[in-house]
């Protein structure tokens, strides 16, 4: 293991050394239970389609016989099993041996309901509340916090949303003040670097399975962080979606309504593709849009998949319901719900409810190069692509768990025994290129405000407050 210099000889690089330790503590200090947190939560999410197919396999599965009845006779099966439900979506069975499914609001309950497409026996409901990947979404995204705050120049954030977005931005730092500190120094060859010294003892054994790991997947920990970022209440929606929303200018022919996309999705759940969540709806009634469902011919729920499915859309979907008088027929394939392992294939559709007009076809070539980006790497962080997918997004975060772990108990062993202190690494006397060093804190609050200004917050209390204070001080040290 490197020995750490100390206070009375700091060389320049040894002064570096202890700032860039110093600030991967403090980042660490916050960001590890959360990397635990979204690791662990991000593994239940991750295999959801696989639980559920167990947890729910009465309800998910059907044995084919005969013919599948109309989708129009499925839903009305539905219709009559819950006469006081509000149907939001319709999705039919994407397989022969699947039933199909309908999303409804019953009271204050919001159901997923299940049809076999044979027989139109209702086999049963899932409470979405209730599934694993619902509770484990909303721990990931919100921390299951509710309450929201008010910030300068922003506005209105979930205090959640904002406590993750923090950990996610201080990622970045964290990788790169740990790829300095991981830099093999003193002849380290391959052990301790590239492979964990497992005879090892005490702090280093420890320091070999933070750092190694960490290497081999720090990269990926910058990937998740920014693809996970896009969900964010203040880098995603207002910093990075704004910018690559679809342009509604390609259909500025047709009505729109004052609902974005963001509308159809539940509590946790996302249907709509990312890159479409701020657009606003179509509005029916008008002669507006191109020649779809032909004429004569009634729209409703038979019509529209008939439609969709002739034009290209031959795999898993889901169709919203028209909401009221204007309200239009959406039909949504995409990733982030998982009715496509290919982000490429993202599909939206948007069909007048009278006419049968289609009012705006949306796919992959309709992107925009930073929607395109955020779309495939947002597939990529819910391991849509397949097995191979899943399988490495899964040892990814287990060794991020097993590196946080690490750390803890390197700090542990480090800590003075019988007090109460912090142990942060010492602070440099003279600390070299501090210029640069304020450079870079003011680049990252450009490019991630939310981690800017909480480093201004920390480095403003630690000056005005923690170094006057002898018993903080002394604390910390």
């Amino acid at each position: 293991m490197q020995a750490v210099p100390q206070r009375g000889d700091e060389k320049p690089t040894h002064q570096l050394y202890l700032a860039a330790w110093r600030w991967h503590f403090y980042a660490g200090l916050y960001v590890i239970p959360f990397m635990i947190m979204l690791a662990l939560t991000g593994l239940v999410i991750l295999f959801a389609p696989q639980i559920e197919d167990l947890q729910y396999r009465d309800r998910m599965f059907v044995v084919p016989q005969g013919s599948v009845q109309p989708y129009t006779s499925q839903l009305e099966a539905v219709r009559k099993a819950y006469p006081e439900a509000t149907i939001e979506r319709f999705r039919p069975n994407p397989a022969p041996n699947r039933s199909s499914q309908v999303a409804l609001t019953w009271g204050e309950r919001e159901l997923t309901v299940f049809v076999d497409p044979y027989t139109l026996a209702v086999l049963g409901e899932v409470d979405h509340a209730s599934r694993w990947e619902t509770i484990a979404t909303e721990m990931h995204g919100t921390f299951f916090i509710k309450q929201e705050v008010s910030l300068p120049l922003v506005g209105k954030v979930n205090l959640g949303d904002l406590l993750i977005e923090i950990a996610a931005s201080l990622m970045v730092l964290l990788v790169v003040t740990g790829l300095y500190l991981w830099w093999p120094r003193n002849g380290q060859g391959l052990y301790g670097s590239l492979l964990p010294r497992f005879k090892a003892k005490g702090r280093t054994f420890w320091k070999d399975l933070h750092s190694v790991p960490m290497f081999w997947v720090s990269l990926v920990v910058v990937f998740f962080a920014l693809t996970g970022l896009a969900w964010t209440g203040i880098w995603g929606d207002r910093y990075v979606q704004a910018w690559n929303t679809f342009p509604e200018a390609m259909w500025n022919d047709v009505p729109k309504s004052e609902q974005n996309l963001e509308s159809l999705n539940r509590s946790g759940e996302k249907l709509v593709p990312w890159n479409l969540e701020n657009s606003k709806l179509p509005l029916s009634g008008s002669m507006a849009g191109k020649d779809g469902i032909p004429a004569g011919t009634p729209v409703n729920l038979d019509s529209v998949i008939q439609y969709v499915r002739d034009n290209g859309v031959n795999y898993g979907f889901w169709v919203a319901l028209p909401k009221g008088k204007e309200g239009v027929w959406t039909v949504s394939a995409s990733s982030m719900s998982r009715d496509v392992t290919d982000a490429r294939k993202d599909r939206t559709l948007h069909i007048d409810q009278y006419s049968g007009k289609v009012l705006a076809d949306i796919g992959w070539s309709d992107y925009s190069l930073g929607a395109k980006a955020m779309a495939s790497g947002v597939a990529l962080h819910m391991g849509t692509y397949g097995w191979w997918n899943q399988a490495l997004n899964a040892l990814f975060c287990l060794l991020i768990i097993l590196a946080s772990l690490a750390a803890l108990r390197m700090w542990w062993l480090r800590r003075p025994a019988g007090i109460f202190r912090l142990a942060a690494p010492p602070l440099p006397k003279n600390l070299p290129l501090w210029k640069g060093a304020v450079a870079l804190i003011v680049i990252k609050g450009i490019l991630f405000p939310a981690a800017g200004a909480t480093l201004l917050l920390v480095m403003a209390l630690d000056y005005l407050i923690v170094r006057r204070i002898p018993a903080l001080a002394g604390a910390i040290r």
